[in-house]
């Protein structure tokens, strides 16, 4: 299964913002993802989740990951089960894109 999100997804790691507004942020990347995967038919576990950013710039790993966070947690919310179990397998890729090619995140399952 395969769902692309039109959406920025800006590392959130060292971000100097209010901590409502930051808890804000991730409230809404959260919902807007739970709402991609609504009416999808998810494969059964165990899966091999990969998480694919296109934004404006490359991230380290460790932001990378961290930038998913609310991403993979919709994903754990929406089977069930908690984001750390062994049932999943988590990987991350990223591109440099721009407003010709447009930001956003693709969920592949």
């Amino acid at each position: 299964m395969n769902v692309f999100i039109p959406m920025s997804l800006p590392s959130l790691a060292n971000v100097r913002m209010h901590w409502r507004q930051l808890a804000k942020v991730k409230k809404d990347q959260m919902a807007l993802v739970l709402l991609s995967l609504a009416n999808k038919d998810m494969p059964a576990l165990p899966v091999v989740v990969t998480l694919s950013r296109t934004g404006g710039r490359m991230l380290d790993d460790d932001n990378l990951a961290s930038a998913f966070k609310a991403v993979r947690d919709a994903v754990a919310k929406k089977y069930g089960v908690d984001d750390g179990s062994d049932q999943y397998e988590w990987r991350y890729e990223q591109w440099v894109g721009g407003p010709k090619e447009g930001y956003g995140i693709d969920i592949e399952i």
